[in-house]
């Protein structure tokens, strides 16, 4: 099974919440691919340690 590393941006606003890169058109950000759990989660990992404001964007390894 294929895994997907998937970045979302928290949006403020009325409608806002968490959306995905390819919700809000971030194509630098769009999910990349992974042959196993294991590797997209050593990738999860460096981008949450470059990426510290877990509060405005966060990345999630899931099933493809």
């Amino acid at each position: 099974m294929k895994w997907v590393l998937v970045v979302y941006f928290f949006v403020l606003g009325p409608d806002g919440g968490w959306f995905t890169a390819e919700e809000l058109g971030r194509q630098s950000w769009y999910r990349t691919t992974h042959n196993t759990a294991e590797e997209c989660i050593v990738r999860q990992h460096e981008f949450t340690a470059n990426n510290p404001m877990i509060g405005h964007i966060r990345a999630s390894c899931e099933p493809e």
